[in-house]
């Protein structure tokens, strides 16, 4: 008799994108509204050494943006988590919006304006053509959204405090056929630590066809503003690959058996 299994595993990726000490990989930063970025964005004293002062409430009208690669293909991508510490402070507008950045559609350096190729154009929003993003609004109170490539969710409400390092964590999972399920939660301490505040619980995003994707953070502020700060950005992807090494030992395997007897 003989033996034939066929299957698969997955690979995991895991990367610190950015901590601004000096760890994780390049990135890029841009202002790309009236206000030019400010210089000195990276600041000593953040939970674990420099973090990135994204938004400042002196600067008016500002749409501020840090863009940093995957560390690894996502190619085939199963599931994608995605964290980072945050600071806000006088907390009045606009916010600041997390995209999973399609790199076939917007490249695979630089910062991409939010609502490239038509959709909506507010950096709190997060959208972005072929890309899924979740947006963090701070005016007239804490609302969030989810979209992909223009199609937006409803409101959800979220839980952010003033002057207190918490962090944010953003949970993809792809199914076979392209069909996404989004979980996203803030926590009131950094590294997911302390109460957590549920955003987004299984939100469905059907059809998605990005594969390759980097991490985008943006943020805006308009007549009224607010400061934030950004930490120790991170991402874990798992990708499925032949699970050759298995596949090897268990046909060495059968043809012991099959020899013995």
């Amino acid at each position: 008799s003989s033996l034939l299994i066929v299957g698969s595993c997955l690979s995991s990726s895991a990367a610190l994108l950015a901590d601004f000490s000096g760890g994780g990989l390049p990135y890029a930063e841009g202002g790309l509204r009236t206000a030019p970025i400010l210089a000195g964005k990276v600041l000593s004293g953040g939970p674990s050494g420099d973090y990135y002062h994204l938004l400042d409430g002196a600067e008016g009208s500002a749409g501020n943006y840090v863009s940093v690669a995957s560390g690894a293909s996502t190619a085939g991508w199963q599931s994608a988590i995605f964290t980072m510490d945050m600071r806000a402070d006088r907390i009045q507008a606009d916010g600041f919006g997390i995209a999973f950045l399609d790199t076939a559609t917007h490249g695979t350096s630089g910062v991409v304006a939010a609502g490239t190729t038509g959709v909506a154009g507010e950096e709190e929003r997060g959208q972005y053509s072929n890309s899924i993003g979740v947006g963090f609004r701070t005016f007239n109170g804490t609302n969030a959204t989810a979209n992909y490539n223009g199609a937006q969710s409803a409101d959800a409400g979220y839980t952010l405090t003033a002057g207190q390092w918490g962090s944010v964590e953003i949970t993809l999972d792809r199914d076979g056929n392209g069909d996404v399920l989004l979980n996203a939660n803030t926590y009131s301490g950094t590294s997911q630590s302390g109460t957590a505040s549920n955003v987004f619980t299984d939100y469905a995003i059907p059809g998605v066809t990005m594969e390759e994707f980097r991490m985008q953070i943006s943020g805006r502020t308009g007549g009224a503003s607010m400061d934030l700060d950004i930490d120790n950005l991170s991402l874990i992807v798992n990708v499925p690959e032949p699970a050759t090494s298995l596949l090897a030992g268990l046909s060495l395997l059968a043809l012991g058996v099959r020899r013995r007897r």
